[in-house]
């Protein structure tokens, strides 16, 4: 049976059951016809009036919406534009505007000024959607550069030591093969191996980092909960340090508050082997660091005790805020935990290092806190260490918190969930007093009167043991050194200077006088260049890692180049202006200015009127995009790290041919 419609029904009756808003509006923006669907989707208290429809915009896209619709009237353009509504921002309205066409302008009786058809439409769902999707393609987007930048960083930490590594294994070798001819003294041998070492202790603490971090992430990671003292048993993995303390004249203070002793803590549940490792972490951090400072140099390690989640410890270290997903990683929850009482156990690490600029204590704990794949950090070595120390204390249903001024030194502070528990049965140690603690951490206090050698009765005072703690902006102006790029190059530190003194090396050169018959048939003879060649050859050295910076300058002396040195792009950039140079060796990673900054800065030297320059760019990044950038700088080639002699002279040769030629 055929459906008919009534002849009662008219077109504001049909226009009404539209699930679009319609009106028809003249050339001064009134209304002339309004359906029901356009004053419901208006959602402000007047619908009923036309005018009304801007008033149910959202206060942030109201004046981008009326600028555009003011536009398009005078313009008499069509328009379609989106936005939010007042009442409910999660609610999306696409209104259009189109003029009418002389037909549609003479059907209304508009006159000839014309007029405008305008609908509003519900594009909630499709908005939500679409905002769906481009989160999803931005988080993606992010994991992605996440993911690139995590690559970046451990091939660059894992690469550049590889260098050093190389080079000085070539160095033992050649001495061997040699027989003792080859005139390289037995202290320089000891310590190319010395290097070697260092270097692969530094790979290893890499690749713990990387191990842990995976098993965090992935969930595999799991804590084992034993009856434990802690001021006890934290205090004696601090033995470790006592060599390196000792070596670099720090004085050492471990610290029971009086707060430990007035929550009764005695025996706990807690796995101290993973909040050891959090400790050995920061301490080993600070002794890095504090071996740099020019006047005292002091690290005390404190501890305390709460029975409520602590805000900070010490007073001016202030624990970041845990969210949701850190306070689900608390393991302590557990049935295993039992039921004792809940405490927290807190400790603090403070030195007197050079400190942390402000844009570095935003960066710290990031999962990957590097821009670039160079390890920018002050702290936690491959950028990972502070990020694994700050997730073992979520596992352990604690937080890790730190305040730094740049030039004064750092606190870093943590704590950890623990339950008491009574005495095992059994249990034959002594009573843990304050003497108790006094001789137990006794050996490790007394490392700082080892170091300078002076007895009890002489030696400076201690730390005080109630320290007046000033407040330190957690964000604190930063200075203008940037000794933030540290990462590898603390190695050098710990091999210490070259292994000739300044009298050493005038003997050494006097002893390569005498043999230089001899070191002239050892040494390298690359294709095109010979030592006699290579007197006249000025070299810059652009390198920040001190270890590289030393081996590659005196690996280049060893074949008769006149070489320079400079530890970052602007001292380079400062060298390009005063000399004169035959080939620029330009790492790319550094402080201050990068490589490639650097490079452009010395083209546009070249431009005003100075010589050209070959540049070999060196790095340990692997990636193509990488290398495009840096010879899009302006570097003439590339060389990757880890490489050999041979390939770096080659480069070199390759670079000084060519320019000679032009």
């Amino acid at each position: 049976m055929a459906v008919t419609f009534s002849a009662n029904v008219g077109a504001q009756d049909l226009a009404d059951i539209l699930p679009t808003g319609i009106a028809v509006l003249n050339h001064e923006d009134e209304s002339i016809f309004v359906n029901r669907r356009f004053r419901e989707l208006m959602t402000c208290q007047r619908a009923e009036s036309f005018k009304c429809w801007s008033q149910s915009i959202h206060s942030e896209d109201y004046d981008r919406v009326a600028d555009a619709y003011l536009k398009a009237l005078k313009a008499k353009h069509a328009l379609r534009i989106e936005y939010r509504t007042r009442s409910q921002s999660s609610l999306w309205r696409a209104l259009m505007l189109s003029p009418l066409d002389e037909t549609d302008v003479r059907r209304f009786k508009l006159g000839d000024e014309g007029g405008f058809i305008c609908t509003i439409a519900d594009i909630t769902l499709e908005k939500t959607a679409e905002l769906v999707q481009e989160s999803l393609a931005r988080e993606a987007q992010e994991r992605k550069q996440q993911q690139e930048r995590f690559i970046d960083m451990i091939s660059h930490e894992v690469r550049n030591p590889l260098s050093a590594i190389l080079l000085c294994t070539e160095d033992i070798l050649q001495a061997v093969k040699d027989h003792g001819t080859s005139g390289m003294p037995l202290a320089e041998i000891a310590q190319a191996a010395e290097t070697i070492s260092l270097c692969v202790s530094h790979q290893k603490r890499i690749v713990d980092d990387v191990l842990i971090f995976s098993k965090l992430d992935a969930s595999m990671l799991s804590l084992s909960p034993r009856r434990v003292q802690p001021k006890r048993q934290l205090a004696k993995p601090l033995s470790i340090f006592r060599p390196e303390l000792r070596k670099q004249d720090i004085k050492f203070e471990y610290k029971i508050d009086n707060s430990y002793s007035d929550c009764g803590i005695e025996w706990v549940l807690a796995d101290l082997n993973r909040m050891g490792q959090v400790l050995i972490n920061l301490v080993s951090n600070a002794i890095k660091f504090t071996a740099t400072a020019q006047q005292k140099r002091e690290i005390r390690v404190s501890m305390g005790a709460s029975h409520e989640r602590p805000p900070s410890y010490p007073p001016n270290v202030v624990f970041f805020d845990s969210g949701e997903k850190a306070l689900r990683l608390d393991a302590t929850t557990k049935p295993e935990w039992g039921d004792g009482q809940v405490a927290y156990v807190l400790v603090a690490v403070k030195d007197t290092g050079i400190g942390i600029s402000d844009e570095a204590q935003k960066q710290l704990f990031k999962r990957v806190n590097q821009a670039t794949p160079k390890t920018e950090s002050m702290y936690g070595g491959s950028g990972l260490g502070l990020n694994v120390s700050r997730k073992l204390c979520h596992l352990h249903g604690g937080e890790i918190g730190v305040s730094s001024m740049e030039g004064q030194g750092s606190t870093f502070g943590f704590f950890f969930r623990v339950r008491q528990d009574s005495e095992p049965p059994g249990n034959e140690s002594p009573e843990v007093d304050d003497f108790w603690i006094e001789s137990l951490t006794s050996g490790v206090k007394a490392l700082s009167n080892e170091v300078t050698g002076i007895n009890e009765q002489t030696r400076p005072p201690e730390i005080s043991g109630n320290p007046t703690i000033t407040h330190i902006q957690e964000i604190a102006p930063g200075a203008a050194s940037d000794e933030k790029y540290l990462h590898t190059s603390e190695i050098a530190r710990q091999v210490g200077p070259d292994a000739s003194t300044a009298n050493d090396e005038q003997s050494l050169r006097s002893e390569s006088e005498k043999s230089q018959p001899a070191n002239d048939q050892m040494a390298f003879t690359v294709s095109g260049l010979s030592s006699e060649t290579n007197k006249h050859l000025h070299i810059l050295v652009v390198e920040d890692n001190s270890i590289n910076l030393r081996i590659v300058s005196r690996k280049l002396r060893s074949l008769g180049f006149h070489v320079s040195e400079a530890k970052n792009g602007q001292e380079a950039v400062a060298a390009v202006r005063h000399d004169k140079f035959d080939c620029i060796l330009m790492d790319q990673e550094m402080p201050v200015m990068d490589g490639k900054s650097a490079t452009i800065a010395i083209r546009k030297l070249e431009q005003e009127g100075i010589a050209r320059t070959p540049i070999l760019g060196v790095t340990a990044n692997v990636r193509a995009d990488q290398q495009a950038d840096m010879l899009k700088a302006g570097m003439d080639d590339i060389i990757h790290k880890p490489y050999r002699s041979n390939d770096l002279f080659e480069k070199i040769n390759q670079l000084v041919v060519l320019r000679q030629r032009e």
